[in-house]
């Protein structure tokens, strides 16, 4: 059984394009995650993905089980088992979705302000791509509560203006979601992060073009 056989491409492509806002205050085991990451996401083929970002969630949960009170290592954690739930696309999906909210909810819990409160975008575009009660946890108005937050700790942040436009999508008002991706083709540069930045602007472009079409 495919759990999420039955979505629309754009929730199970959504989980796989979950990415980060990477802060230089993140110790040197988290970026090496950080850079697996992007490498992964950027570089290998799809049917890569999910032997890869297995291995990774290992290492995420190893990290994390020595680091307990690094709020950076939970919300890493949650952002590579979002990704992976996205590559499996499978019953399994739901087991890593749900592990991934509960990492994220960790990491506010220990700090909510860490990497300038990076895990409220991760849970807010969470609770947008996963499916509603009965199958899942989704749930637009609580999206809305993390989103809101990412963007006032964050307001130039890449991620959080491409994922609060994702939300905006999601109800159909294009032209307030144009106005978000806009601002993240404009987000300023990650030192270190090139290869994601590259990723994140392409994604925002794709989306801009879609909408505009939408909204005409």
């Amino acid at each position: 059984m495919r759990l999420y056989s039955h979505l629309p491409l754009f929730v199970i492509s959504g989980l796989m394009l979950l990415c980060f806002s990477v802060q230089a205050d993140v110790n040197t085991e988290i970026k090496e995650v950080q850079k697996e990451w992007a490498r992964i996401k950027y570089t290998l083929g799809k049917k890569q993905h999910e032997d890869a970002l297995e291995k990774l969630t290992l290492k995420a949960a190893l990290i994390r089980e020595n680091q307990p009170d690094n709020a950076d290592a939970h919300l890493w954690e949650g952002i590579v088992l979002s990704t992976y739930a996205g590559a499996i696309g499978t019953l399994r999906a739901l087991d890593a979705v749900t592990k991934s909210r509960d990492a994220l909810e960790k990491s506010l819990k220990i700090d909510p302000e860490a990497s300038k409160g990076a895990a409220n975008t991760y849970l807010g575009t969470l609770y947008v791509l996963v499916p509603e009660w009965p199958i899942g946890f989704g749930d637009l108005d609580l999206a809305k509560q993390y989103l809101d937050k990412a963007i006032m700790l964050n307001p130039d942040d890449i991620d959080a203006n491409l994922y609060y436009g994702d939300f905006l999508k999601k109800k159909k008002k294009y032209k307030q979601a144009e106005v978000f991706y806009k601002k993240a083709l404009s987000a300023p540069a990650r030192p270190g992060r090139e290869v994601a930045d590259e990723g994140r602007r392409n994604e925002a472009k794709e989306r801009l073009a879609e909408i505009l079409v939408k909204s005409k």
